[in-house]
């Protein structure tokens, strides 16, 4: 899509996993997007900002930053960061890496990671030395679940963890801008939309709709934000029918009209600037 937000691609696509130091320079990024693999970045050193969606964080390590597939970001620092970038796909995960993931906030500030960072440098030189993907994938799982648990950030996993959930809102992450039914995720998952609705309720407390809505308003809020496409392109890549369908969908979940919203935007990032 001309002038939308661009994919990029750290890992080869026969890749299920990919660690590496984090680049020590401190030009700016463009807004951009990682297509079908989570990113989780350790640092240890470093300052400025990191722009994940449409959240803007503090750089003051220790730092965890946690990136979703699909999610848009960018990187202002102002001092050289030092740290790795550990990429993976959702398949080398089992239920409880899936579990952890997915309630993984984007930011985690470290009050001490020093032990976490150990376990990030052996996992480094294991991964350089061609240690079998067995071995890499314990390491990966074993992080996962030394990293510190923000209070009120995990909701009770035994009571909330679904596969079918997790499945369902990485379909959405996938498929937002094509498929705008329940109906047509549920059959994708081999579920009815009555038991979609009850997994979804039960989760998160919200409807199969809702979260599909969120999707799609976050990607709008988002282009919007980061792009210069109009209002009518924007509403043609998010398949509406027409951009005033689109324009009422916006206003209904924000109070805003987009063009409001971006001029709001625009003038939040020049103070930031």
């Amino acid at each position: 899509m001309m002038n939308g937000i661009p994919v990029k691609s750290k890992i080869k696509t026969d890749e299920v996993l990919k660690i590496s130091p984090f680049k020590e320079v401190i030009k700016p990024t463009v807004p951009h997007k990682h297509a079908n693999y989570f990113e989780l970045i350790i640092l240890t050193q470093g300052s400025g900002f990191h722009t994940i969606d449409d959240q803007t964080f503090d750089v003051n390590p220790p730092d965890i930053f946690f990136l979703k597939p699909g999610q848009t970001h960018c990187w202002d620092f102002s001092r050289i960061p030092k740290g790795f970038v550990i990429l993976f796909r959702e398949e080398l995960l089992n239920s409880e890496g899936l579990e952890v993931v997915y309630q993984l906030p984007a930011h985690i500030s470290l009050a001490d990671g020093g032990t976490l960072f150990e376990l990030v440098k052996r996992f480094y030189q294991d991964y350089q030395s061609n240690a079998s993907l067995t071995i890499l994938k314990t390491y990966l799982q074993l992080i996962l679940l030394k990293i510190p648990k923000p209070s009120g950030t995990f909701i009770q996993t035994e009571i909330t963890f679904n596969a079918v959930y997790y499945q369902f809102k990485s379909l959405i992450n996938e498929n937002y801008q094509r498929i705008k039914k329940v109906q047509d995720y549920a059959d994708l998952l081999k579920v009815s939309a009555s038991r979609l609705n009850l997994i979804c309720r039960n989760a998160s407390g919200k409807t199969p709709s809702m979260l599909l809505n969120e999707r799609i308003l976050l990607e709008s809020k988002t282009l919007l934000s980061n792009t210069s496409l109009s209002i009518k392109e924007i509403a043609a890549s998010l398949d509406f029918s027409d951009t005033s369908h689109f324009v009422k969908f916006f206003k209904l979940n924000t109070n805003l009209t987009p063009g409001l919203y971006r001029d709001l935007a625009l003038s939040s990032a020049k103070r930031v600037i």
